[in-house]
């Protein structure tokens, strides 16, 4: 029988089972570890128990069982039940580290998901070199099905990088050259160190990693670092965006976005609206949740599908920062494909906002008439200039160092400054 395989970043739904078995092998080598993370919709784990491995083999709806081997061969095994996870687990993250080498020297790694029948999936975890902690995948509930996802993306950090991974600190106690097995239970605490690091990620390194590099450089540049923002991205769901959806173009642009959102924003998230006629507020976005976000929230997005109105959704971001005060300044993020016809109003919009915390950062995806957007500079009347406009066109020829460059050096810092000496932000 043909085994289908789910390369990396594919995800599918699984057919209905009490329960499901991760199991992945490998020949003789440096001793592998495997571990699992329950995570809520945010896709953060919620407490030390959350974490399913040797030292703490069961968890609610998910059981670590012992690798056994034979014929020079080791197999390890993940059980996971979704009828028995707790009210709050959305997701099961399963990672491997290798102790004291990287997976380079796995031999004839392998992994692959189970059902009732044996073996339903393959998942591709590609050809790991550096790394010596990997996300094999995520099982997840999405509506009605529970659905596997392949990842096969990793760390240079060991165990630490997994934890972290998910919105947790490890005790630094803790030895990540040693295999999980020799280890107790990390402490692992709800806290998010605010720090921009410059050290340049090792090769190999995970593409979060590598964006939150060219941001942290972003930043230092033009002179944001140690900065506070909240984050909001608003996604224009007119009905010509529908190529740049199908294409995964608007999936990816939310990736590079919402690692702005994991150095700048004081939780990590970032706000989401999606607008067409109307706006819709869709749930917060991070990092660890940002892989099928707009796959997960396919409602909002219908909900917001329609013409393009950019006013509406401006006014209703405006009115969320004054219900929902904040000692930080507000960028918003704030994708167009084009079609912008309310000219008037969103000028009136951006001069009466002019002496609020709030930075407008229009981004256009797709060549098209960008209307207005084109010609903020022309935009009379306000206490500052409080929005810029990148034509990107086209994201993926766009590199992050580019992007991110251009956004805080040639718009938000400036922004800051004259905001900062105008008296409109707190400090």
């Amino acid at each position: 029988m043909t085994i289908a395989i789910l390369a990396r970043g594919q995800n599918t739904a699984l057919p209905p089972a009490p329960s499901y078995t991760v199991v992945v092998s490998h020949a003789s080598g440096p001793e592998v570890d495997l571990v699992a993370f329950l995570l809520d919709e945010t896709g953060r784990a919620p407490g030390d128990e959350a974490m399913v491995f040797y030292n703490q083999p069961t968890g609610a709806g998910v059981r670590w069982l012992p690798p056994e081997t034979a014929g020079g061969v080791t197999r390890h095994r993940l059980e996971v039940t979704p009828g028995g996870w707790a009210g709050t687990t959305a997701r099961v993250r399963i990672g491997l580290t290798v102790a004291g080498a990287t997976f380079a020297a796995v031999p004839d790694l392998r992994a692959a998901l189970h059902g009732d029948g044996g073996e339903l999936y393959a998942l591709d975890l590609g050809t790991p070199t550096v790394q010596d902690a990997l996300i094999v995948g995520d099982v997840y509930r999405h509506r009605d099905a529970v659905k596997v996802r392949c990842v096969g993306d990793g760390f240079t950090d060991g165990l630490r990088g997994l934890i972290t991974d998910v919105g947790l600190t490890v005790d630094e106690t803790v030895d990540d050259a040693a295999p999980l097995a020799e280890t107790t239970a990390p402490a692992i605490q709800l806290t998010k160190a605010k720090q921009i690091s410059l050290a340049k990620p090792a090769a190999g390194a995970s593409s979060v990693d590598l964006r939150k590099y060219a941001v942290a450089v972003s930043l230092v540049k033009s002179g944001l670092d140690g900065r506070t923002f909240r984050v909001v991205l608003a996604i224009d769901c007119s009905g010509s965006t529908k190529k740049l959806f199908r294409s995964g173009v608007m999936q990816r642009s939310l990736e590079r976005m919402v690692v702005i959102a994991d150095l700048l924003d004081d939780n990590g998230e970032m706000e989401v609206w999606f607008f067409g006629d109307f706006p819709v507020r869709s749930a917060p976005v991070r990092t660890t949740t940002a892989h099928d976000y707009l796959e997960r929230q396919a409602d909002d997005k219908k909900r917001a599908e329609g013409g393009n109105f950019e006013p509406r959704v401006m006014k209703e971001i405006l009115d969320w920062t004054a219900a929902e005060p904040s000692p930080h300044p507000t960028l918003v993020l704030f994708w167009s494909d084009g079609g912008v016809h309310a000219e008037k109003q969103i000028k009136e919009l951006l001069v009466r906002s002019s002496n609020q915390p709030v930075y407008w950062m229009f981004l256009g995806l797709g060549v098209a008439d960008y209307g207005v957007l084109a010609r903020l500079d022309d935009v009379r009347g306000g206490m500052v200039d409080n929005a810029g406009f990148i034509p990107i066109d086209d994201i993926d020829l766009l590199s992050d160092e580019d992007l991110y460059g251009q956004i805080f050096g040639n718009f938000v810092s400036r922004w800051h400054t004259a905001a900062a000496a105008a008296g409109i932000l707190r400090s």
